[in-house]
């Protein structure tokens, strides 16, 4: 394995509404057997905003940039990846506020990103709320390498939510030629602090739209679209109480926006905070 000196990982972490669950995820990177160097913290537009004063004490040199907008992960991983890349290390450890990172993750991480550190695109496996873990390819604690970043470019800000990770860490990196490789003794545990009942009307407007973009203008090919539009119209009108009217012109909208390759943030949303449970914890 690489020693510590060998290191040059900064640790990328995006956070919006969820003060309680970013010092979980700041005390779990603080407490990594093998920890990174800094840390940056992006804050997508929270009420109120996050304090460098209000983050633990025990972890390595944070740098806390604020964006007054909420780009949403699209947006939000554009602005932190750009400064990851003025920052001069070598390797990003990108990895959402709602997830925990058990204490040796870095360490097994770098075991297999060392290994080849010019093409390092590895993930660790990640268990649900729900007992259930797998590899996804999402903002869940991967390990980059900065010359992949240079090369590819950052993710698509104008996708705002949903399927932004699958354009760059499903589809642009890997068709550059970088695999993912996935880790399977690094962990990671996804508290999902958002996931409440029922989905939020604007969501399916976003899935709708990008779902159909990524598939005609970046992917250009069928694949699982007609059955992901399937599950997402039962969802839409057999799995939410009310308002199915209100999310089927919704999803309307956002596929005759994503037809006509209309991005940006098209669809009004409404703020989310990380939810508690009855005795006032974060779930």
């Amino acid at each position: 394995m690489g020693t510590t000196e060998e290191l040059s990982v900064m640790a990328v972490v995006l956070t919006h509404n969820a003060p309680d669950s970013l010092d979980r995820c700041l005390r779990s990177i603080g407490a990594q057997t093998t920890p990174p160097q800094a840390i940056l913290v992006v804050d997508n537009a929270s009420t109120p905003p996050v304090s460098v004063a209000d983050l633990p004490e025990s972890i390595p040199p944070v740098t806390l940039v604020r964006s007054e907008v909420n780009g949403g992960p699209a947006g939000g991983y554009a602005i932190a990846l750009a400064h990851f890349l003025e920052a001069g290390f070598r390797h990003a450890w990108v990895i959402d506020d709602d997830m925990i990172p058990d204490a040796t993750c870095l360490e097994r991480l770098w075991v297999v990103a060392a290994k080849d550190p010019e093409s390092a695109f590895v993930f660790p496996v990640s268990h649900q709320p729900d007992g259930s873990f797998g590899a996804w390819p999402s903002w869940c604690g991967f390990l980059v390498a900065r010359e992949i970043i240079d090369e590819v470019g950052l993710p698509m800000a104008e996708l705002f939510w949903w399927a932004e990770d699958t354009e760059y860490l499903q589809w642009r990196i890997p068709q550059a030629g970088y695999p993912m490789r996935v880790v399977g003794d690094a962990a990671v545990r996804h508290g999902a602090i958002r996931h409440g009942v029922g989905v939020p009307v604007w969501k399916y407007y976003y899935e709708a739209r990008n779902m159909l973009y990524v598939h005609a203008y970046v992917k250009r090919k069928v694949g699982r679209y007609p059955r992901n539009v399937l599950k997402l119209l039962g969802r839409a009108v057999l799995s939410e109480p009310e308002g199915r009217w209100e999310r089927l012109q919704a999803m309307g909208k956002g596929l005759n926006d994503g037809a006509h390759g209309r991005l940006g943030m098209q669809f009004p949303i409404e703020p989310m905070r990380e939810r508690t449970d009855p005795v006032g914890r974060s779930a």
